[in-house]
């Protein structure tokens, strides 16, 4: 390969803050909230002018359950979001126990835009980490870079909220990226919101379009023979109309993309956005319902369910997910299924926790082996492919960026790593705020 020599220079440090979030999605804004209300001073760093990552830049407009058939579970700045986003009028919750909900990107752009605020978050937008600062085994800080430059911001405690675990990466943190049982990574989809559907004559379920796709498989222009999800998609301030609905449509596939190469997401992105128009063909020819929809908007970008999974002090597994497991430093619990897609792009698998079940995330999950200063939430924590399965999904990475904000300042104003906090004190915190946590200890 061709190299340039970049000289070296001195960078400028731009600001310095007891917190630093690296990623402004579902977790990482979640993680800025709650480091600022325990009285950290935070910094949130997020590459787009908007928070809320997969949910609103992507468009994945839908959250699971909270409740797993007995009680609701998360408490603290995760149901107040869900709350405030509902309340707003651009989320529709389907009741007051599940807190599921579908919901309107633009709503929930100023929801974590007043929430970051009134918590006092600093915002740096437009904004790339590209590299960290450490001394030792220790992350001092990160590099950044946008219009003004590179430059240096310090931190006593740094999180990652990146998703794919670019800063842990860029430490020398150990991950895992592929699997033995499936070397290629799940495929990556582009959300399409469409407007004009007629609710009232749409099949019941996205399953049912299954048995249409494939009688008219020769027109159908994804690689997967179903629709993963789809639901009505309410917009703060219109009225409702059954008649003339929005509806997100999960269902682009792209195949064999490793999201940390940007060659295969250049890829995905012109794959993924040529499906888009001969998919609404086909649902306007073929699906009762949206003979008279159009396209609405597409994410800016493509989701990626999987890229680098930490090495942690402790390693979450399909077993802990299915078995609802409780641990003694359990922070963050969830009752969501595990969905794996298939990486040749044909179907996925649910496997789904008993009834009144619900396991915990410990909190050795978000600590990067060998690495003093960092923790990591979101979509990179440590754990098996399965239980991300489980475990990546944004209602249950809101809670555990919850947990890591309260973690971070709990560290930075006792002057500890986040590996040496008090643990116990973290989930007396977190019940406080009324999550719901096992009593093992």
């Amino acid at each position: 390969m061709q190299t340039v020599r970049e000289p070296a220079r001195e960078l400028p440090v731009w600001g310095e803050a007891d917190v630093v979030v690296c990623g402004g999605g579902p977790s990482g804004f979640m993680a800025a909230v709650s480091a600022a209300r325990a009285g950290a001073r935070t910094l949130l760093v997020e590459r787009y002018g908007f928070l809320g990552g997969t949910a609103t830049a992507g468009c994945m407009v839908d959250f699971g359950s909270i409740h797993n058939g007995r009680e609701v579970l998360v408490g603290g700045a995760t149901h107040e979001f869900l709350h405030r986003l509902a309340d707003s009028g651009g989320g529709a919750m389907q009741d007051a126990e599940s807190h599921r909900m579908t919901f309107d990107p633009e709503s929930m752009i100023l929801v974590c835009r007043d929430m970051v605020l009134e918590a006092g978050v600093e915002l740096l937008l437009h904004t790339l980490v590209v590299d960290v600062v450490r001394e030792g085994d220790t992350v001092k800080g990160v590099v950044a870079e946008n219009k003004s430059g590179r430059s240096v911001i310090l931190g006593r405690v740094v999180v990652d909220a990146t998703g794919d675990g670019d800063v842990a990466a860029r430490a020398g943190a150990d991950y895992d990226i592929d699997h033995e049982d499936s070397p290629a990574l799940q495929p990556v989809t582009l959300e399409v919101i469409l407007g004009g559907v007629d609710l009232g004559r749409v099949p019941q379920s996205h399953f049912d379009v299954t048995p249409i796709i494939r009688q008219h498989a020769d027109e159908w222009p994804i690689p997967t023979e179903r629709i993963f999800s789809w639901g009505a998609v309410p917009r703060e301030g219109r009225a409702d109309d059954p008649r003339s609905a929005y509806v997100f449509i999960n269902t682009t596939n792209v195949l064999g993309v490793d999201g940390t190469r940007v060659d295969d997401l250049v890829r995905a992105e012109i794959e993924a956005r040529g499906q888009v128009r001969p998919l609404i063909a086909f649902l306007r020819r073929h699906v009762p319902g949206f003979e008279n929809c159009y396209l609405d908007r597409t994410g800016a970008q493509v989701g990626v369910r999987e890229t680098r999974r930490i090495c942690g002090d402790y390693t979450l597994t399909h077993d802990d997910v299915l078995a609802g497991r409780h641990f003694p430093d359990g922070v963050a619990p969830s009752c969501n299924s595990i969905d794996v897609h298939d990486a040749e792009g044909r179907d996925f698998e649910h496997e789904y926790l008993e009834r009144g079940a619900f396991y915990e995330i410990p909190y050795r999950c978000f600590l990067p082996r060998g690495i003093e200063g960092l923790l990591v939430t979101g979509r990179a924590i440590s754990a098996d492919r399965h239980a991300l399965g489980s475990a990546r999904v944004m209602v249950v990475c809101m809670p555990a960026g919850d947990a890591c904000g309260l973690a971070a300042a709990m560290a930075a104003s006792s002057g500890v790593p986040p590996r040496r906090i008090d643990v116990a004190a973290l989930r007396a915190e977190i019940r406080r705020q009324g999550t719901v946590l096992s009593e093992t200890s």
